[in-house]
């Protein structure tokens, strides 16, 4: 019951807010009240949702009827239904409406509603997590769930049962009290928040803030100085900007989470070692930074391609890319990664090995993910919403997306494989059975892993250059 009437209070926020965009206020409130507008609004959308739950609602009396050999359940339960989507539906709109005025007036309050919507499943995974791991039982929780006035419309549905063993009269007249109660309130509130919406204007930002010179000298050149283009730094500098202020890349990184979870994590927890699950931790932070600065080149930089095709070489356009991944990548490999070699006793050489394989992982990740993102033609891509960002992006439509990034993610974990091959505890045992020392075995791996990585990214660099000299615009 209680995901039910979620749902309605979601659809019928939906409704709302398509309904809300078509009203023209600037004629509608000069022949009627406001009032009159706020009340229509509720009205059709309740209208609206009483449609969509019809067919369903209409089942649902059928079915418990029969189970009960009642059939005047059919009239409790579609009253029920009735008086339920009419506190979902009163719900929704006042919810809608208010989160447009706070829009109104915050200017950033769109963005923090899409952090919410991308991260807010993190601490609840976390806390199913440590509730598993405490041992802890939710059913207190789930319990409350009975008690609260949703499930005296349950009762109300079944009050109508001629045996008079199920519904309680109490909770049904509690119902009709919660809905006599709680929708004149909100339709009080929808008129109060529609003629505030109507009455102000909308928020606007001003000023330079955020902006930065794609030209201007910055850290990385005073550090490496001329032995790299200026055009390659301006790539890399305009791939930190975008990604600053529409994190488009970051949320990328969520198929290489998902990958190194399902597929990585249970593969080096039944081997076991810790050498190995620091070589994962390394490996998945080099995905993830490879992924988040060279995937889809071509969507990020859709609009300015004709400029971008004439205006720079291959090399440093894609060495920007490179560059813009390994800078965030290598220091974020090392911080990850060395404290924790360090506390879990693997070795000075070991732990710097395998700091290097991430910051060849990543470097790698994001060779390969501009060669694979320069060989999609720019009829391939659509305009589509985006998190953080009123306006359209342009992304590849269809499953054909997906398959690319499982290509990426497959091409660097494969470069990585020597490296959890050789720490894998089975392996070490059976070469230190023939006399070989185990410290020789896993270094010795983690070498092979970062040559092997290093091969790739330098194999997929020259594939992406001569992708880029010889892409068309179609």
């Amino acid at each position: 019951m209680s995901v039910a009437f979620v749902w309605m209070v979601w659809r019928s926020s939906k409704y709302t807010h398509v309904r809300f965009e078509r009203l023209n206020p600037d004629l509608l409130l000069t022949t009627v009240p406001t009032r009159t507008a706020a009340l229509g609004l509720l009205g059709f959308v309740y209208a609206r949702l009483l449609t969509t739950l019809a067919v369903p609602a209409l089942g649902i009396a059928v079915g418990i009827a029969v189970g009960l050999r009642s059939p005047t359940v059919v009239l409790t339960v579609a009253l029920a239904f009735a008086c339920l989507a009419a506190l979902a539906a009163a719900l929704g709109t006042v919810s809608r409406l208010a989160a447009r005025l706070v829009a109104l007036r915050f200017a950033r309050a769109r963005h923090y509603r899409d952090l919410l919507v991308v991260f807010g499943w993190i601490p609840l995974v976390a806390g199913a997590m440590l509730l598993q791991e405490l041992s802890l039982s939710i059913a207190p929780v789930v319990g409350i769930f009975g008690a609260v006035p949703l499930a005296w419309f349950v009762d109300l549905a079944l009050v109508g049962a001629v045996d008079g063993t199920v519904g309680s009269t109490r909770h049904t007249l509690g119902a009709f009290a919660l809905l006599a109660t709680a929708v004149p309130v909100c339709a009080a509130a929808t008129t109060v928040l529609a003629r505030r919406v109507w009455e102000r204007g909308p928020a606007g930002s001003t000023g330079a803030r955020g902006s930065h010179s794609l030209l201007e000298t910055g850290a990385v050149e005073r550090v490496v100085g001329e032995r790299i283009p200026r055009a390659t730094y301006t790539v890399a500098r305009e791939r930190w900007l975008m990604e600053r202020r529409v994190p488009r890349g970051l949320l990328s990184t969520g198929y290489a989470l998902l990958f190194m979870g399902v597929v990585g994590f249970p593969l080096v927890a039944l081997a076991g070692g810790t050498t190995g699950l620091l070589v994962y931790f390394a490996v998945t932070l080099g995905l993830v930074t490879g992924v988040a600065f060279g995937s889809d080149p071509i969507g990020t930089e859709y609009r300015a391609l004709p400029m971008l095709l004439t205006s720079v070489t291959g090399r440093q356009f894609v060495g920007g890319l490179r560059l813009a991944a390994t800078v965030v990548g290598v220091p974020l490999v090392a911080l990850g990664t060395v404290p924790l070699g360090i506390v879990g006793s693997v070795g000075v050489a070991r732990t710097v090995l395998i700091a290097l394989l991430g910051s060849a992982v990543c470097t790698c990740t994001a060779s390969v993910a501009a060669a694979v993102g320069l060989g999609v033609e720019r009829v391939e891509y659509a305009p589509v919403p985006f998190f953080f960002t009123d306006v359209p992006i342009y992304g590849e439509l269809g499953a054909t997306a997906f398959l690319r990034h499982g290509l990426v993610l497959a091409v660097g974990a494969l470069a990585s494989a020597p490296a959890f091959a050789g720490t894998a505890p089975p392996v070490v045992e059976r070469v230190a059975a023939l006399g070989v020392p185990t410290g020789v075995v896993e270094i010795g791996s983690l070498l092979l892993a970062v040559v092997l990585a290093a091969a790739i990214a330098r194999i997929a660099f020259e594939r992406a250059v001569q992708r880029f000299r010889e892409y068309q615009i179609r």
